[in-house]
């Protein structure tokens, strides 16, 4: 038996799933690996629990170990941990609603570039500025011609159930990367404030967190630098242990328009890692932090594409002409949690490097965080 199970845990890890996982996740070990974000979140969960969440799915598909999102988990093991009378009825409303949260996610999919080309183009014309580029740009949607010629093949030969499966998931897998590859990555970031360059943050945190997969989890390397990461008020408030006070304060800062750490003055030292950590060829030196000022008035396209950064924090060194370093702090906040050995290398575990994340989130980052909240509200 300890042979089978070493061999289990062997196929898991090959699979995908978390070495620190692989004995709690046996019951369900042949399901698709969430990301590693949710993974990392998991490793805070006892195995009787995720038993249960898996459980909640009835056996049938959508499975909630396979779509929820980090902020699902992330709340998840804040109620476990602060309201534990209370995980059940989170766990039952998780699985009412992920089949329509499954829907919602295939249908953007296919949707999205039209959607953010339309409001593109109406804001283009408000402000006089050309939007021939909108035109092509609003018709890149996959369509569902490949739907007819599917069943039409599948009707012409013999497929065992099997084969007919596993057709089946390939076209899920198409359908759910569909705009994620319209939306490739580059290595240059001069285009991202380009005259044809797209610039509403549209998307939604399900399709972010899908679609940051393909650049390895740096944000910034996708087709727009307005992007978001992928993690909710409630998932910071679950990293941060949050009040509620100290949501309403982000609110009302928010509604006041105030901005705590302007461009135009010393920077805040949280003691942030360089941003050479988390991407080779950056500045080595220690970034502090800033926040985007409020323009009067877009006076160029340029300036229009960046107006939905207003207020959101950033982290830029101090070097006198250096353009090396500047990142959003979520941005660099996602990479850290999919990448916890830029923490601390010599960690024995995840969970360890995890329970130093929080340690910091709590502690110097603490307030660069609730500044990023107030940007979301803003």
């Amino acid at each position: 038996m300890r042979v089978c199970y070493v061999v289990q845990d062997q196929d898991s890890i090959l699979m995908g799933w978390h070495p620190e996982l692989v004995t709690t996740i046996r019951p369900f070990s042949a399901l698709k690996p969430p990301n590693v974000h949710c993974q990392i979140a998991m490793l805070a969960i006892p195995a009787d629990v995720l038993l249960r969440v898996h459980q909640a799915s009835n056996g049938q598909a959508p499975f909630l170990i396979e779509n929820l999102s980090f902020s699902d988990w992330a709340t998840m093991v804040a109620v476990m941990q602060t309201r534990p009378h209370e995980l059940e009825d989170k766990i039952k409303e998780l699985a009412a609603n992920i089949a329509e949260v499954c829907r919602k996610s295939a249908m953007e999919n296919i949707e999205l570039n039209l959607i953010v080309a339309k409001g593109e183009k109406i804001l283009l014309e408000l402000h006089g500025y050309d939007t021939s580029h909108l035109e092509c740009a609003g018709q890149i949607s996959t369509n569902d011609t490949s739907e007819t010629f599917m069943d039409t093949y599948i009707s012409t030969i013999a497929l065992t159930p099997a084969e007919l499966d596993y057709l089946k998931k390939k076209e899920v897998l198409r359908r759910d990367n569909a705009y994620m590859e319209i939306t490739s990555s580059s290595n240059e970031t001069s285009h991202k404030l380009g005259k044809n360059s797209s610039f509403l943050p549209l998307a939604s945190s399900t399709w972010m967190e899908k679609a940051v997969q393909k650049v390895h989890n740096r944000l910034w390397k996708l087709n727009s630098f307005n992007y978001t990461t992928p993690i909710s008020v409630d998932a910071y408030m679950a990293l941060v242990g949050l009040s509620n006070t100290d949501i309403d304060n982000c609110r009302t800062t928010a509604r006041n328009a105030t901005i705590h750490f302007p461009a135009g003055r010393v920077g805040y030292d949280a003691d942030f890692l360089p941003i050479a950590k988390l991407e080779k060829g950056k500045c080595p030196k220690k970034p502090v932090l800033h926040q985007k000022g409020i323009p009067s008035f877009p006076a160029d396209l340029p300036e229009l594409k960046k107006l939905w950064n207003v207020g959101r924090p950033f982290q830029k060194c101090a070097c006198n002409g250096c353009e090396l370093n500047l990142t959003w702090l979520d941005h660099t906040i996602w990479y850290i949690i999919g990448n916890l050995d830029k923490l601390d290398l010599n960690a024995p575990s995840d969970k360890i490097r995890m329970l130093e994340f929080q340690a910091l989130v709590r502690t110097s980052w603490k307030r660069p965080i609730l500044a990023q909240i107030t940007f979301l509200f803003i």
